[in-house]
């Protein structure tokens, strides 16, 4: 009996991914090279991904219904465009992943990634979608033309794959999606020194733009968090840089003067961490403007005017390669390094960052806060405040008890590194007149209470 492109469809519905002797026994067993004939057929339809015995095979999924592929694309840190993959979706779910150059990612042991299959989105474009504040923004600006819905928690993986093949020209790390937003970023390098702000400019133009973000929603690039901020490029010692913004309110209430101080102290944990502990940290900067805190930190996925570095978060890693739910940073890392994807002295330096952020009181350590770039190497910290402060939604400001997290026997030298760290930390946000006096008296109280468990 003639098997025809309709029978080989039917067998991909049911059993997708199947392998090509496993296509051939549902198609009444029929030869590879009958197999073979029905797919040129289809004309693209069928997707085939892997070699000689690890081939497998599935439908591919329309995207609002087109059938191409989508080309992936990278920047390098020079600026220059490469393609490094096409991307199908396939049917029911997932996606598949054919490489024009090494994957700069960990990919599993058991090979399906290597073969280019993915259960969803290849895991390091999980990253660019738009999140948390600029993401809310972005979604109302956008959503409504890209027919997508508003709420970005409501979106599928294909709203994902359209919204950043159509606009996705400037999110975090190094890649971007379909040759619509390729052009926009090639578009967007033609004008770039008119957004650039000099130095003498950011006392008028970071508050227009933190009035322009609460106001109307301004979309920058897929930077997560639920700060208010916004994204810009300016001058910084005669070289372009881009920076994120993040910015207090400006009206004279304590929720307001909480966060100022919080800003604050996110920049004096930054510096801790390079200097007491030398771990790498965002370099960042405070202005106070028109009644605003605003905490610049400059982008480390970024170079000069068009260059870009790969980044993926922890978050991402993790739930592609482990899936490990609810453990803490050291616990992740060091799954990682048994699995072989993470070097040994980042393990260290994980768990440094995690006892550090845990004993200045931060609340907020998710692994969407801890990012590597390619090799699984640590990027710079970002992020790091402590949120126990933080004001709760309906503005109170109650008063929290500090209760340093103690270690357990094997997690007593990184400990007590942390702890000599953010004793430190804490007596210099005591110092730090830009701090309000209230909270100066709570960070000199917890350096006080710090330093006793030390003794």
């Amino acid at each position: 009996m003639k098997v025809t492109p309709h029978a080989l469809r039917q067998a991909l519905i049911r059993n997708p991914r199947a392998g090509g002797a496993e296509v051939c026994r549902l198609l009444n067993g029929i030869n590879r090279s009958t197999l073979m004939r029905l797919v040129e057929q289809m004309a693209g339809e069928v997707i085939r991904r892997g070699g000689s015995r690890r081939t497998r095979y599935a439908l591919r999924r329309p995207l609002r219904g087109r059938n191409d592929s989508l080309p992936l694309y990278r920047v390098d840190a020079a600026g220059d465009g490469h393609v490094v993959g096409a991307l199908d979706l396939t049917y029911p779910e997932g996606s598949a992943l054919t490489f024009s150059e090494p994957f700069a990612w960990p990919l599993d042991h058991e090979g399906t990634m290597r073969d280019g299959w993915f259960e969803g989105l290849p895991y390091p474009l999980l990253d660019m979608r738009p999140q948390g504040f600029l993401g809310r923004n972005f979604a109302h600006l956008y959503g409504q033309s890209l027919e997508v819905a508003e709420n970005i928690d409501d979106w599928t993986d294909d709203d994902v794959v359209h919204v950043l093949a159509t606009l996705g020209h400037d999110q975090s790390g190094d890649l971007i999606l379909g040759e619509r937003a390729y052009q926009r970023h090639l578009d967007k390098r033609c004008d770039w020194e008119s957004r650039l702000i000099a130095t003498n400019q950011i006392a008028a133009v970071y508050p227009e733009q933190a009035e322009l973000a609460m106001a109307k929603g301004v979309a920058g690039s897929s930077a997560a968090g639920e700060f208010p901020k916004f994204t810009a490029m300016r001058e910084l010692d005669g070289e372009p840089v881009s920076v994120i913004v993040k910015f207090s309110g400006a009206e004279a209430s304590a929720a307001v003067r909480r966060w100022s101080d919080l800003l604050v102290c996110e920049h004096l944990a930054l510096e801790a961490l390079s200097s007491e502990l030398g771990i790498h940290a965002a370099r960042s900067a405070i202005f106070h403007h028109a009644g605003r805190t605003f905490l610049e930190v400059i982008r480390f996925d970024r170079r000069s005017a068009h260059g870009r570095l790969a980044v993926c978060t922890l978050s991402s890693v993790n739930g592609a390669l482990l899936g490990k739910a609810g453990a803490s940073w050291p616990a992740t890392a060091r799954a990682l390094h048994q699995n072989g994807w993470l070097p040994a002295e980042a393990v260290g330096q994980v768990t440094l960052i995690w006892w550090f952020g845990r004993l200045i009181a931060n609340t907020d350590m998710h692994e969407g806060n801890l990012s590597f770039h390619p090799g699984l190497v640590l990027a710079p910290v970002y992020d790091m405040l402590p949120m126990r402060y933080a004001p709760h939604r309906g503005g109170e400001v109650p008063p929290q008890t500090y209760e340093p997290a103690l270690p357990l026997p094997t997690e007593s030298l990184e400990w007590r590194r942390a702890a000599m760290a953010a004793v430190s930390y804490w007596t210099r946000c005591a110092a730090d007149t830009r701090i309000s006096k209230g909270f100066q008296a709570i960070c000199a109280e917890n350096a006080v209470i710090l330093r006793r468990v030390l003794e």
